[in-house]
């Protein structure tokens, strides 16, 4: 069955889309896996068209990584460890 688009679009397999705007793999599979990045599984290729990455990228990754960091700022102060030196 041929892959048909209805507006010219480009798609991008995750490993190019990753390159194109800059996140890791794994982001993007959760993204995928969430439903938050739409996509298109072609045969064994997953394709996202290049506006849904963009789109992706502006809306959602930002927000999500402002609360990471909001959670990661507030680090805890570790005791430290007495050396068993002689």
């Amino acid at each position: 069955m041929p892959l048909r688009i209805e507006q010219p679009t480009t798609l991008y397999t995750i490993d190019e889309a990753r390159k194109v705007i800059g996140v890791s793999q794994p982001t993007l599979w959760k993204a995928v896996r969430d439903g938050k990045l739409p996509a298109i599984k072609y045969g064994h290729y997953v394709l996202i068209a290049e506006q849904d990455l963009l789109r992706w990228k502006n809306e959602c990754y930002r927000a999500d990584m402002a609360r990471r960091r909001k959670t990661t700022n507030v680090k805890q102060k570790r005791p430290k460890r007495k050396s068993n030196a002689n």
